[in-house]
């Protein structure tokens, strides 16, 4: 007997863990095949380019999820007297040793090994050090400020998402804290309607470059704010009731919004493009928001099914050190193997290609064991004080965020 959705409203979703798992799927598939640059027109390497050239949108994914699972954990405790310190401790042991030792290791590296990495390196370039590198540790590589290649480029690429989050942690909890919850779908949905017209007049002033664009907090606001919005609706019961109801509708959006995703696949699919920048970003994240939402509300739906696969979920609860560490485990393991750049395209940089995507779910493995999971109990000991009295409508839902 399926559980009733106020059951799985206080309960863990592990629909939740396989939608992440989806999202670093897409995103190693994208870095995996893209990182040999395109290939020459016609061979198979350049058909499967181009099928999964959106697969990038698995970021996409992730902001929706943790716009939801944030904003639903900072909706739950709105009112606790600890809500801003138990909430940036909780964020310091989840986000920061593991961030902090892999920009660390880099350091160490290059500093003690620079020489045997530059002769091990493709481009024969010893990897940079200095500002480009230190301003990882407060989160302002997303600005455009310094640009990487070689090494460094793999090794810190991926962390302009990062970056994005932490904005995103500096802000919504002040909002959510002092905007009435019968305000807050407003802003929310002026956030989601105002920001594809805010990149598009920054587009046009000429001011900010589309690769700066891309990688900045007000450059992805509406996506975050869609997922907060989605949790918004998981927690009140009569929004939750009338979605559940209409669920032929939803279903109706989401083919629509797909349609969409459809258009920018064949026209504009790539994240620094103007279709993708002006309306794209936004399109998409709506795109998962309904996922998400039809994963939760219909449990025995074909997408709730697919989030459910255990290999999907075990993905999403490792996937914060896949996607930190996948691109640098794969480019070490061409240079050291083959001593090339990364490529799928011929038998062997295939098959090492697959070789560092074990390599890096291993790792992320052991760094769930050893170092995530028991930071993440200790954050966790610090909970929320409540007032007295005080009930709320729909308890937490449980997630490893």
């Amino acid at each position: 007997m399926q559980p009733s959705l106020m059951q799985r409203s206080q309960s863990r979703l592990p629909e939740l863990d396989g939608l992440r798992g989806a999202a670093i799927f897409g995103v190693l598939v994208f870095h995996y095949v893209y990182q040999q640059g395109p290939a020459a027109a016609g061979c198979l390497t350049a058909y499967v380019q181009r099928a999964v050239i959106m697969w990038w949108t698995g970021v996409d994914l992730f902001f929706v999820l943790s716009g939801f699972l944030i904003g639903g954990i900072l909706m739950d405790q709105r009112e606790s007297p600890s809500f801003f310190r138990t909430f940036y401790i909780r964020r310091f042991f989840r986000i920061i040793p593991v961030y902090y030792l892999w920009t660390t290791v880099y350091i160490v590296l290059v500093a003690c090994a620079g020489a045997f990495v530059t002769a091990h390196a493709h481009s024969g370039q010893r990897p940079e050090l200095g500002w480009p590198i230190y301003i990882h540790y407060v989160f302002l590589q997303n600005f455009g400020l310094f640009s990487l290649a070689g090494l460094a480029g793999a090794w810190f690429g991926p962390t302009w998402s990062l970056a994005i989050e932490e904005q995103f942690y500096l802000v919504t909890p002040t909002l959510i804290r002092f905007v009435q919850p019968r305000r807050l779908c407003a802003v929310l949905i002026s956030f989601i309607v105002t920001m594809p017209a805010l990149r598009v007049l920054m587009l046009w002033g000429g001011h900010t470059s589309r690769s700066t664009i891309s990688t900045l907090l007000i450059g992805r606001a509406d996506e975050l704010a869609i997922g907060v919005l989605a949790a918004q609706i998981w927690r009140r019961p009569e929004f939750r009731a009338w979605v559940a109801g209409h669920a032929r509708l939803l279903y109706a959006v989401l083919l629509s919004l797909m349609a969409g995703c459809g258009a920018l696949w064949k026209w504009s699919p790539e994240a620094q493009t103007y279709g993708m920048e002006s309306i794209g970003f936004t399109v998409t994240a709506l795109t998962f928001g309904m996922v998400l939402l039809l994963a939760l509300l219909r449990p025995s739906s074909p997408i709730a099914v697919l989030a459910r696969i255990r290999w999907l979920r075990e993905l999403g609860r490792i996937s914060y050190c896949v996607y930190i560490i996948h691109v640098a485990v794969n480019v070490m393991c061409h240079a050291m193997l083959l001593r090339d750049t990364p490529r799928v395209s011929t038998p062997k940089g295939l098959a090492v290609s697959l070789l560092a995507a074990l390599v890096t779910c291993a790792l992320a493995r052991a760094s769930w064991t050893l170092l995530e999971n028991p930071l993440l109990r200790s954050g966790h000991r610090y909970r929320y004080e409540t007032i007295p009295m005080l009930r709320t409508a729909v308890a937490p839902v449980v997630a490893s965020k």
